[in-house]
């Protein structure tokens, strides 16, 4: 058997992130209380249910995954000490930590390990991280403290889903999960919501507040440092801005960047944190008008104008000039870009060639669709309140579709209503967000409606039904040869591309901010916010 540093070559991603901002040479503080800012609220505290990041980065203080990833990439021992892989690739082993518990007390042993990825494989559970453990053909406990896991075939991103990885893998409690149900943990009743992460959930108030506190048995030594964490909802950007300005926020870690500016002058001494483009700006088309490929009811269906080919390729391909975008809701600080994996993902090719802006060429394919003058094409443009340069991408998008002919109808709705849209399959035409934060282009939001539907994915946000896409998916993930695996890589994005099945607009400057005050944190891109060594200088 190889050891995780054989296969560090092969299985490890490329660092997408910028080092640390905040590390100095002063003794850390103990204490006090981190208050941090979401522009959004928490969708739900489910961990395999809720969308959005925002849950996210509630998860990954109050629970721990086998291993963890560093900023470079790098994989390291959490509640695992150690692990091991066949040269097949085919079987994982991995030894546990002996000092390792629940918030409610109970052993993170293999048991309980093997009882998290095992729900998270039941169809039963709706997890949107199935499809990640389509490969997995069993768990096995070989003593309390080893656990082993068998693929039916290769998997390159296992141990990226294992470390927590868009919310792959976080360990729960057996004793927690069976005695409440899936609503006690939706609706966040602390006893339900147990984790073995640095701390642990007191209460939350939705759209109002979220409050955990430092879980004083936590197996990391002297960690975390803080003795609370509280999230407060601050939806308005303007009224987020002021709170920091005033003192109330600490650490805001989804800042929308039109606001970059004002941030720097009113704050100079604003701590500002980005990385790589690992998110795309997405004006996504509905290809299909369900699910299931069948029509809805006239009250909730979009008209299906984005099934036809003809019809993508105008608007989302040639009438859409994304250096327009870029110059204005940016100011250039972003990367016009076509395909769906964006610069700074590993594995990502630059498609852009396959979209120059073409107004004329729009033109003419719309008059081929059928659309012109005697029979103008109208469509609803849905974005949310999240971050205001949504909206003044929307605001540009609409004015690039008159140009075209082409009448783009905005519908400003709040995060949660966009959610519920879009991953339940509501009613839209196109929306804009950025979205699907990467390391690798490894993402069930490339397969078809014809795999989500037999698998119990939430994702398949464009709903196409082309198989092929997901043929291409299956070759990449199970590729563990990395030069290998770029081809494949390069003709999934760039029949991604052709299809128009993702409409990218660019890649997305992702922006956190903290107080000159607040110490110790690491910036490791968008999806990964973590508080368990963080102090307050204050």
């Amino acid at each position: 058997m190889r050891t995780r540093r054989a296969l560090a070559g092969l299985l490890v991603a490329a660092a997408c992130v910028v080092p640390p901002l905040f590390a100095e040479a002063q003794e850390p503080k103990r204490g006090g209380n981190l208050r941090v800012a979401y522009g959004n609220e928490i969708s739900n505290l489910d961990f395999y249910t809720a969308p959005g990041y925002e849950l996210n980065w509630v998860a990954m203080n109050i629970g721990c995954g086998l291993l963890g990833i560093t900023p470079d990439g790098k994989f390291v021992p959490s509640a695992a000490e150690s692990w091991q892989i066949s040269p097949d690739g085919l079987l994982y082993t991995f030894k546990l930590r002996k000092d390792v518990v629940f918030h409610d007390g109970t052993a993170v042993d293999a048991a309980a390990v093997k009882f998290s990825i095992d729900r998270i494989m039941d169809p039963a559970t709706r997890s949107s991280m199935r499809t990640f453990y389509e490969s997995v053909h069993s768990v096995e406990t070989l003593d309390p403290h080893t656990v082993q896991i068998r693929l039916k075939q290769p998997y390159a991103f296992l141990l990226h889903m294992l470390a927590a990885y868009r919310m792959g893998f976080v360990i729960s409690s057996p004793t927690a999960t069976q005695k409440y149900t899936v609503q006690d943990r939706q609706q966040g009743k602390p006893d339900a919501v147990v984790g073995c992460g640095p701390f642990k959930l007191v209460e939350w108030v939705k759209g109002s507040h979220l409050v955990m506190d430092r879980f004083d048995k936590y197996f990391e030594p002297g960690l975390p440092l803080l003795a609370r964490v509280t999230v407060r909802v601050i939806k308005d950007p303007v009224t987020q801005l002021a709170a920091f300005k005033a003192g109330e926020v600490d650490f805001i870690p989804d800042f929308s960047p039109d606001h970059l500016d004002t941030l720097k002058a009113q704050n100079p001494r604003a701590q500002i944190m980005t990385g790589k483009e690992t998110t795309p700006m997405v004006a996504m088309m509905k290809v299909t008008v369900s699910r299931d490929g069948k029509p809805m009811s006239t009250e909730r269906a979009p008209h299906p104008i984005f099934g036809d080919l003809r019809v993508r390729k105008a608007i989302g391909c040639y009438g859409i000039d994304r250096q327009e975008i870029v110059k204005i809701a940016f100011k250039g600080q972003a990367t016009p870009w076509v395909g769906m994996a964006p610069p700074g993902t590993l594995e990502s090719v630059n498609v852009n060639h396959l979209c120059p802006y073409d107004p004329a060429k729009a033109k003419a394919m719309l008059a081929e669709a059928g659309y012109g003058p005697a029979r103008p094409l109208t469509f609803e443009l849905m974005t949310n309140t999240e971050k205001s340069v949504f909206s003044v991408i929307a605001t540009v998008i609409k004015e690039q579709m008159a140009r075209i002919g082409v009448t783009a109808n905005i519908r400003l709705v709040d995060k949660v209503t966009w959610m519920n849209a879009t991953l339940q399959d509501g009613p839209w035409d196109m929306y804009v967000e950025d979205l699907l934060s990467l390391i690798t282009i490894d993402s069930n939001g490339y397969l078809s409606t014809a795999y989500v539907s037999t698998k119990s994915s939430a994702w398949s946000h464009p709903r196409h039904t082309d198989t092929r896409v997901d043929d291409y998916y299956a070759r990449y993930a199970r590729e563990l040869d990395p030069a290998k695996r770029k081809v494949i890589a390069k003709e999934l994005l760039e029949y991604m591309a052709d299809k128009m099945y993702w409409n990218t607009i660019s890649g997305s400057p992702f922006y956190m901010v903290a107080q000159p005050w607040m110490k110790g944190y690491t910036y490791n891109a968008e999806f990964e916010v973590h508080y368990d060594k963080v102090w307050l200088d204050k």
